[in-house]
């Protein structure tokens, strides 16, 4: 298992042209670029507070099915993400992206957990890739990033 949490980001280039948004509220001002799968961050309304008891209309210029595209959405200066954060680390510890700490916490996303058929062995190559995951996690995913 592995924690994984929502992130609001933006380029410093993006952020300078635009203002840096302090709230949710804030954001119905800026270019935000959505996630066409999410229950969360979905086109047009964004849930927000730990039980995602929140909403916050947006709007911007482009969604997309694919993380790693609206990363280099946003990297081009295109407008705010609201991504989770194995998406979002490398661009982040890059200084490419800021992460923006609003007025309440992002909606909480769940854990990553590795799960298989408890019924079967698993294949020897998957009993490597479990214990390699297991050790390389160790209750701490690679990626963690806390908002400054």
């Amino acid at each position: 298992m592995a924690v994984c949490e929502l992130l609001v980001c933006a380029t410093p280039d993006y952020l300078t042209r635009r203002g840096r948004p302090r709230s949710w509220a804030d954001l119905s001002e800026h270019d935000c670029l959505g996630f066409s799968f999410s229950g969360i961050a979905k086109p047009g309304e964004w849930l927000y507070g730990r039980s995602r008891y929140r909403r916050v209309s947006v709007r911007g210029p482009m969604c997309a099915s694919n993380g790693d595209a609206l990363v280099a959405c946003v990297s081009a200066g295109l407008g705010i993400i609201y991504e989770p954060d194995f998406i979002v680390a490398d661009a982040v510890r890059g200084g490419q992206l800021d992460v923006l700490t609003l007025d309440a916490p992002p909606a909480e996303l769940g854990d990553i957990h590795l799960l298989y058929a408890p019924d079967r062995t698993p294949p020897a190559k998957v009993r490597v890739m479990i214990d390699f995951l297991v050790r390389a996690f160790d209750g701490t995913a690679p990626w963690t990033m806390k908002p400054v």
